[in-house]
């Protein structure tokens, strides 16, 4: 099979819904995944913003403000970019990401209405901040960071306060967990196919789309989630043990992956492997601390039935928050929140040389290599994998696989494993869906099946699909093996430069349809 063969059909289900149907079959050796390199920041501010205000108004709010801030694309040190400050947090956290950092004081002006917004005569706009005068190291901060958002264009408040009004606008009693939005590394697919000619481009991984996936001062909108491997370089670790889709040059395969499949290597050339076929083993979320500890949030649920939040305290420890593969904080004693997008290296003293801890805290990256399989040279991990060797295993995905949406327990809210909304009941539900699905010949399907949020179908909308007849029609189209990509508002189909489905976001306007934001692709040449 050397060329691709696309084909859409409009499929009537037994209860007399219907839904529009895209299937491409695409040779082995052409598909790749690549990572979008963000462009227009304002654009991607604007649009982002829209996104949460309709969401707010939705909640019920009746006139909200969302305030946005675009994360830099190469991180730095804090230290670096703003010097001679405090870059710890109330509860003991050293903030190395520059990001990371900005994120914090952020949140904190919010929550203390030490923030607002001044229009003058002249049609300018100047962000003040009103840290009271007992609150010198705050001041500091303060005074530093909107300095510098505010020469590099990099906050921005959605709707601005009406001009001519000359009131500058405070920001007190701000809702900062779900109106306040840092802006992470996504963008257009539409902008990358004008830029780039490429056969196909779809959607592929899950990343961080709802305010409970920000719950870290590590965390931005649109950070993927999930092994991402590309032209034989681990990009993202494996955080989760969810399936992944793999190419080792030759044939493509689908399991699951984990960190447990990962050699860690730190400063000074030491390589942490979940075996015991070197000198520093770690282990991943074990019910009592071990020397070399990997905690994630999938860490107690298929014992205790909970996300892991937070760290164990334990005085002695040295804990790093690591981020695909930078170090962005540390803090010692425990207790360290786990981002949704990231993983803690936990160290008992003694447990690596004391030199490596000194650089994890200076040079602040890592690397990734595969431990228990060959070299692959392009993957990404999303999941459920939802066939195997002809036969659903959706069921069984779902128990396997690191998923866990956020939920109420004892008349509290339980926030989740990003993507926080994906459950299993959810998912016997029809909507939007993209899956790969490898034939027995090698080659693999492409199937996007058009779909609209419930609440703002029209007569016009494709109804979707729920995960079983997306694993029928897999099926019917050769394929042996499957995985679920991304799917809902992310499914997106772009053949010969043209966008080929109707992507399902709404906003909360029927009739009109939204292209939503992504961090990484699928790319056919």
């Amino acid at each position: 099979m050397s060329e691709l063969a696309f084909n859409k059909q409009h499929i009537t289900y037994a209860d007399g819904q219907s839904a529009m149907y895209h299937h491409i079959q695409i040779p082995a050796k052409q598909l790749k995944f690549e990572d979008l390199h963000p462009q227009n920041s304002y654009v991607r501010q604007q649009d982002i913003a829209r996104m949460h205000y309709s969401r707010a108004k939705v909640r019920g709010e009746e006139k909200p403000h969302i305030l946005t801030w675009t994360a830099m694309q190469t991180d730095r040190r804090a230290n670096q970019l703003f010097p001679n400050l405090n870059y710890t947090t109330d509860d003991g956290e050293h903030l190395i990401s520059a990001n990371s950092f900005i994120t914090y004081v952020i949140r904190k002006l919010l929550s203390e209405g030490w923030l607002q917004l001044n229009e003058y005569i002249s049609d300018t706009y100047e962000w003040q901040t009103t840290v009271p005068a007992q609150h010198k190291q705050w001041q500091a901060r303060a005074n530093a960071i909107t300095k510098w958002l505010e020469a590099s264009i990099q906050l921005d408040l959605y709707p601005n306060i009406e001009k001519g009004t000359y009131q500058p606008r405070m920001f007190k009693g701000f809702n900062v967990l779900k109106n306040f939005v840092r802006i992470g590394r996504c963008d257009f697919v539409r902008d990358f196919v004008k830029s780039l000619e490429r056969s196909v481009v779809f959607n592929t991984s899950h990343f961080l789309h709802e305010h409970e996936d920000l719950i870290s001062y590590h965390s931005g909108y649109g950070d993927a989630i999930g092994l991402m491997i590309g032209e034989n370089t681990i990009l993202r670790p494996p955080i989760y043990n969810r399936g992944a889709i793999l190419f080792d040059g030759n044939q493509w395969s689908i399991k699951t992956m984990s960190m447990a499949d990962i050699t860690i290597v730190i400063p000074d050339d030491i390589y942490l492997t979940n075996d015991n076929s070197g000198t520093y083993q770690f282990h991943i979320n074990p019910p009592n601390t071990q020397p070399i500890t990997l905690y994630t949030r999938a860490g107690y649920i298929h014992n205790s039935g909970h996300p892991l939040d937070r760290t164990p305290l334990e005085i002695n420890r040295m804990e790093f928050v690591i981020v695909n593969r930078q170090v962005v904080s540390w803090k010692q004693g425990g207790g360290l929140r786990i981002p949704q997008n990231g993983f803690i290296l936990s160290l008992a003293k003694d447990a690596v040389p004391t030199e490596a801890l000194d650089n994890l805290r200076q040079d602040a990256w890592v690397e990734f290599q595969l431990t228990s399989i060959e070299k692959i040279k392009y993957g990404i991990q999303t999941g459920p994998i939802v066939l195997k060797r002809g036969q659903s295993i959706i069921e069984q995905s779902f128990i396997e696989e690191d998923f866990w949406a956020s939920r109420i327990i004892d008349g509290k809210r339980v926030i989740g494993i990003s993507p926080v909304n994906m459950n299993r009941t959810a998912d016997t539900e029809r909507k939007a869906r993209t899956a790969l699905g490898i034939k027995a010949d090698g080659n693999l399907i492409l199937l996007v099946i058009d779909g609209c949020e419930t609440d703002y179908q029209t007569g016009y909308d494709s109804a979707g699909a729920t995960l079983e007849e997306l694993v029928n029609a897999l099926k019917k189209h050769g394929a042996v093996d499957a995985i679920n990509l991304s799917g809902a508002g992310s499914s997106q189909l772009f053949v010969h430069g043209g966008l080929t489905n109707r992507p399902s976001e709404r906003r909360g306007q029927p009739h009109i349809v939204y292209e939503r934001m992504l961090p990484s692709i699928g790319v056919v040449n």
